[in-house]
């Protein structure tokens, strides 16, 4: 969705192999500049961009969370979860039919199954606009195989490209994994987080690697809106926090205990389990192939930087020389 609207004006044909449909919220001035009236604001008034800061984590962030969970009395689950989260529905199925217009062969391939925010939430930057130019193609059937000159799909048929961009993901699950990262007793990382469930005390510490800590670990990605980086503050202070207590305590190493790790783990998926990204029907790179949210955290900004304010010892087994 990044990629075709910047291209579209420059190439003779373009050929989108489309694997979902994927809800997409219209952002009205997305590419505006920051006034000057705002700079100023900035500038010299107090606190101002801390305020001006905060607006824009609410609205997607904490603001919206609520609407995220499963009413278990709501009429219509096939479609949404409660009446706010149908309202979203309703608000951008409007916005993606006034985009495609009289193109009603994009409408099918376009409106998704599920109910808004299952999957990462999008913005749609000229996406519908673009896939109306006449030189573009939506296509929906799976790709079979990748030819000498171009892509063929399931049903047979074969499409010639000179240039093929793959915009298919990454292995989100893998996380620190793939660093070859050996903790106590020669355990490898990558065994502590076999099949695809990577665990962390608060995304951030391991229990068998001490003093490993993680940033962006998992179950501290942002599903529902808000900021990595504000993530990354509250993990950098956590991490800050225990360096501190080392220093001041003569500690050589913590270690993660594996009981408050198994007792967060417990609470994570508890959570989740009222949430939308296990509601039936789900398939999104949030889960593991059993199901397990690993990667998006199911609480508030606010809990989480509640939860990492101020490291707890009692936590951790910790080591002197």
């Amino acid at each position: 969705m990044q990629v075709v609207p910047t291209v579209i004006d420059q190439v003779a044909s373009v050929t989108v192999y489309q694997r979902s449909a994927q809800w997409a919220r219209p952002i009205p001035g997305y590419h505006d500049a920051i006034g000057d009236g705002t700079k100023w604001l900035m500038a010299n008034v107090p606190l101002y961009g801390a305020w001006f800061r905060f607006t824009m984590l609410w609205r997607y962030g904490d603001g919206l969370l609520p609407s995220l969970r499963k009413d278990p009395t709501w009429a219509h689950p096939e479609r949404s979860l409660n009446r706010a989260n149908d309202r979203h529905r309703q608000q951008m199925t409007d916005h993606i039919l006034a985009e495609l217009g009289d193109r009603t062969d994009l409408v099918d391939k376009c409106l998704p199954d599920y109910p808004p925010y299952g999957k990462r939430i999008l913005l749609d930057n000229g996406w519908y606009r673009a896939i109306r130019q006449p030189n573009a193609e939506l296509v929906t059937d799976h790709v079979a195989r990748i030819t000498a000159d171009g892509v063929e799909t399931v049903d047979g048929k074969h499409r010639k490209a000179d240039i093929i961009v793959l915009a298919t993901g990454f292995k989100v699950s893998l996380m620190a994994a793939r660093l070859n990262i050996t903790g106590r007793d020669g355990r490898n990382l990558a065994d502590a987080w076999a099949d695809d469930n990577p665990t962390a005390y608060l995304g951030i510490t391991v229990p068998g690697f001490p003093n490993m800590f993680c940033m962006q670990g998992p179950n501290t990605g942002l599903g529902h809106g808000g900021s990595a980086i504000f993530q990354a503050e509250c993990q950098a202070r956590y991490i800050a926090g225990c360096l501190v207590s080392m220093l001041e305590q003569g500690i050589d190493a913590m270690d993660a205990r594996q009981d408050a790790l198994d007792d967060y783990v417990r609470r994570v998926d508890a959570e989740h389990e009222a949430m939308i990204w296990t509601h039936p029907g789900m398939s999104t790179y949030y889960r593991n192939p059993r199901g397990r949210v690993v990667s998006v955290m199911p609480w508030r900004l606010v809990d989480y930087w509640s939860m990492t304010h101020d490291p707890d010892l009692e936590d951790y087994e910790l080591m002197a020389g």
